[in-house]
């Protein structure tokens, strides 16, 4: 019952994400959606949470412009993580206190995706999220200084190997604000998982690179949708590649919030349900 409300609660979060995304930094929250290309402003009913996409066919009712498909795949993701976090058997304040990670942590990956660079105004809120996670336990068991101070230290240290990427490539290597991301991921899973995150974090990167580098031809043009992508979604209209037959490449700028929010959520989600990970020196 609780994955059902969680979800349909996820659907109007994954909603709410999406104008966060599109706006953040552009314009305010406040005042109607309108669509990207017409400027006209966009019907009610058109804008229910997946059910308008495919109703329109991903376009504009009255322009019949591309609406982006980040509109249904962010509602989609929030809403199937809403869903696996109500199924799960944690107390539900963990549930609750869980839902507002997830949703800033969607927003920054999508975020960073769009632009590469993760606004300091979200990766902080999630970081002062993941601290506070740090005491939540305490409501059960009392104050234990010891396992505080090596949570703290675990934040410090899960962000350690970014820093010094970013100090030594001067931030060729990677961005400060992944390191910032990082800090709260190892508050939010301790000084072990925090680590495991990150190194999962650079498998998934790794793979997924090599992965669109590879030179086959159906990777190619996957590789030159993931460039319009990252640049902003095709049919946005918002800082589009200049070559549309442009492809990532060895000197492609990829960012890595999207790996280390995708690792954070796996060790954190499989933490949750007792799922053991597989590690290669097992």
């Amino acid at each position: 019952m609780f994955a059902v409300i969680f979800g349909l609660f996820g659907l109007i979060i994954g909603s709410f994400l999406n104008v966060l995304i599109l706006r953040g930094g552009v314009r305010s929250l406040a005042g109607r959606s309108s669509c990207m290309s017409c400027k006209k402003e966009i019907l009610w009913y058109d804008l229910l949470p997946i059910l308008s996409w495919m109703f329109l066919r991903g376009k504009c009712r009255f322009c019949k412009s591309k609406i982006s498909a980040q509109y249904l795949l962010v509602e989609l993701i929030t809403a199937l993580l809403f869903a696996v976090i109500g199924a799960s058997t944690i107390p539900i304040l963990f549930k609750l206190f869980a839902l507002p990670i997830i949703a800033i942590l969607i927003a920054i990956s999508v975020y960073d995706l769009r632009h590469t660079i993760i606004p300091d105004a979200w990766v902080w809120t999630f970081n002062a999220l993941a601290f506070s996670s740090i005491f939540l336990p305490m409501l059960w068991s009392g104050p234990r200084l010891f396992d505080v101070g090596v949570s703290v230290l675990a934040g410090i240290s899960t962000a350690l190997p970014l820093f010094l990427l970013w100090l030594v490539s001067r931030g060729r290597w990677m961005g400060l604000g992944d390191a910032k991301l990082a800090l709260g991921i190892g508050w939010l899973l301790g000084p072990f998982y925090g680590m495991i995150a990150l190194f999962f974090a650079f498998i998934i990167g790794a793979a997924v690179s090599v992965f669109i580098l590879l030179p086959f031809p159906y990777i190619v043009r996957f590789s030159k949708k993931v460039a319009l992508l990252r640049q902003g979604f095709e049919g946005q209209g918002i800082a589009r590649l200049s070559n549309a037959s442009q492809r990532i490449t060895m000197k492609s700028e990829v960012p890595f919030g999207p790996f280390l929010v995708s690792a954070c959520l796996l060790v954190w989600i499989t933490q949750m349900y007792g799922i053991p990970l597989p590690f290669l020196w097992q």
